[in-house]
Protein backbone atom coordinates (compact mmCIF):
# COMPACT_ATOMS: atom_id res chain seq x y z
CA UNK A 1 0.00 0.00 0.00
CA UNK A 2 1.37 3.36 -0.78
CA UNK A 3 2.04 5.40 2.17
CA UNK A 4 0.99 9.34 2.43
CA UNK A 5 2.68 12.09 4.31
CA UNK A 6 1.18 15.77 3.86
CA UNK A 7 4.26 18.25 5.17
CA UNK A 8 3.34 21.86 5.52
CA UNK A 9 3.53 25.00 7.38
CA UNK A 10 2.73 24.57 10.96
CA UNK A 11 0.06 22.14 11.83
CA UNK A 12 -2.40 21.76 8.42
CA UNK A 13 -0.81 18.62 7.74
CA UNK A 14 -2.05 17.02 10.66
CA UNK A 15 -5.09 18.72 10.58
CA UNK A 16 -5.93 17.47 7.43
CA UNK A 17 -5.41 14.10 8.29
CA UNK A 18 -7.75 14.61 11.21
CA UNK A 19 -10.25 15.50 9.43
CA UNK A 20 -9.91 13.30 6.30
CA UNK A 21 -10.32 10.43 9.18
CA UNK A 22 -13.29 11.77 10.63
CA UNK A 23 -15.04 11.00 7.20
CA UNK A 24 -12.77 7.96 6.39
CA UNK A 25 -11.73 6.26 9.44
CA UNK A 26 -8.51 5.57 10.77
CA UNK A 27 -5.75 5.30 8.64
CA UNK A 28 -2.57 3.48 8.66
CA UNK A 29 1.03 4.99 7.25
CA UNK A 30 -0.51 7.96 7.04
CA UNK A 31 1.56 10.83 8.92
CA UNK A 32 2.32 15.04 9.04
CA UNK A 33 5.19 16.83 9.18
CA UNK A 34 4.94 20.53 10.07
CA UNK A 35 7.64 23.52 9.98
CA UNK A 36 7.98 26.17 12.83
CA UNK A 37 9.17 29.12 13.50
CA UNK A 38 11.96 27.33 15.64
CA UNK A 39 12.75 24.65 13.69
CA UNK A 40 16.20 25.05 10.96
CA UNK A 41 15.80 23.87 7.53
CA UNK A 42 18.84 21.06 8.01
CA UNK A 43 16.98 19.90 10.73
CA UNK A 44 13.64 19.84 9.25
CA UNK A 45 15.09 18.12 5.87
CA UNK A 46 15.99 15.46 7.83
CA UNK A 47 13.15 14.96 9.72
CA UNK A 48 10.92 14.31 6.27
CA UNK A 49 13.96 12.42 5.15
CA UNK A 50 13.83 10.15 8.16
CA UNK A 51 9.40 10.34 7.97
CA UNK A 52 9.85 9.05 4.14
CA UNK A 53 12.28 6.18 5.11
CA UNK A 54 10.40 4.97 7.97
CA UNK A 55 7.03 4.89 5.80
CA UNK A 56 7.62 3.33 2.47
CA UNK A 57 6.80 0.00 2.75
CA UNK A 58 8.22 -0.78 -1.23
CA UNK A 59 4.94 0.42 -2.75
CA UNK A 60 6.29 4.37 -2.36
CA UNK A 61 5.47 7.65 -0.87
CA UNK A 62 2.74 10.17 -1.76
CA UNK A 63 3.89 13.28 -0.23
CA UNK A 64 1.45 16.28 -0.05
CA UNK A 65 2.78 20.21 0.85
CA UNK A 66 0.99 23.10 1.05
CA UNK A 67 2.42 25.77 -1.02
CA UNK A 68 4.39 25.71 -4.21
CA UNK A 69 7.69 27.41 -3.41
CA UNK A 70 7.78 27.72 0.92
CA UNK A 71 10.04 25.66 2.21
CA UNK A 72 8.23 22.64 2.94
CA UNK A 73 7.85 22.26 -1.00
CA UNK A 74 11.75 23.51 -1.49
CA UNK A 75 12.96 20.82 1.03
CA UNK A 76 11.03 18.13 -0.56
CA UNK A 77 12.25 19.16 -4.24
CA UNK A 78 16.16 19.38 -2.43
CA UNK A 79 15.00 15.36 -0.91
CA UNK A 80 13.40 14.15 -4.62
CA UNK A 81 16.63 15.53 -6.31
CA UNK A 82 19.36 13.97 -3.79
CA UNK A 83 17.84 10.61 -4.83
CA UNK A 84 19.95 8.65 -6.69
CA UNK A 85 17.68 7.02 -8.36
CA UNK A 86 13.94 8.60 -8.33
CA UNK A 87 12.11 6.30 -9.45
CA UNK A 88 13.58 3.28 -7.50
CA UNK A 89 12.84 5.43 -4.35
CA UNK A 90 9.11 5.56 -5.08
CA UNK A 91 8.30 9.09 -4.01
CA UNK A 92 5.93 11.31 -5.45
CA UNK A 93 5.24 15.05 -4.47
CA UNK A 94 2.19 17.44 -5.30
CA UNK A 95 1.78 21.10 -3.75
CA UNK A 96 -1.57 22.58 -3.12
CA UNK A 97 -2.86 19.49 -0.50
CA UNK A 98 -5.95 19.92 0.24
CA UNK A 99 -9.15 17.86 1.87
CA UNK A 100 -10.09 16.19 -1.33
CA UNK A 101 -6.98 15.16 -2.19
CA UNK A 102 -6.31 13.64 1.30
CA UNK A 103 -9.56 11.92 1.14
CA UNK A 104 -9.46 10.46 -2.19
CA UNK A 105 -5.30 9.35 -1.64
CA UNK A 106 -6.56 7.51 1.46
CA UNK A 107 -9.28 5.45 -0.23
CA UNK A 108 -7.76 4.91 -3.91
CA UNK A 109 -3.73 4.16 -2.82
CA UNK A 110 -4.12 0.73 -2.72
CA UNK A 111 -5.66 0.15 -6.04
CA UNK A 112 -3.56 2.37 -8.23
CA UNK A 113 0.19 2.70 -8.80
CA UNK A 114 2.56 5.29 -7.01
CA UNK A 115 2.15 7.79 -10.48
CA UNK A 116 -1.59 6.94 -11.16
CA UNK A 117 -2.35 8.30 -7.39
CA UNK A 118 -0.38 11.70 -7.94
CA UNK A 119 -2.58 12.37 -11.03
CA UNK A 120 -5.73 11.55 -10.16
CA UNK A 121 -5.09 13.34 -6.40
CA UNK A 122 -3.97 16.37 -8.73
CA UNK A 123 -7.32 16.54 -10.86
CA UNK A 124 -9.67 15.60 -7.64
CA UNK A 125 -8.01 18.78 -5.63
CA UNK A 126 -8.95 21.13 -8.64
CA UNK A 127 -12.18 19.47 -9.40
CA UNK A 128 -12.83 20.14 -5.94
CA UNK A 129 -12.77 24.34 -6.07
CA UNK A 130 -16.29 25.15 -7.13
CA UNK A 131 -18.08 29.14 -6.71
CA UNK A 132 -21.06 27.25 -4.96
CA UNK A 133 -23.23 30.20 -5.97
CA UNK A 134 -22.77 29.34 -9.49
CA UNK A 135 -22.91 25.55 -8.95
CA UNK A 136 -26.62 26.24 -7.04
CA UNK A 137 -27.99 29.07 -8.96
CA UNK A 138 -27.05 28.43 -12.78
Amino acid sequence: MISLLVVTHGNLGKELIKSAELIAGKQDDVAALGLFLEDGIDSFKERVNNKIQSLNRGEGVMVFVDLYGGSPCNVMAINMKDQKNLKQSKIECISGVNLPMILEAMTMRKSMSLRELKNHCMQIGCSGIKDIFQEIYS
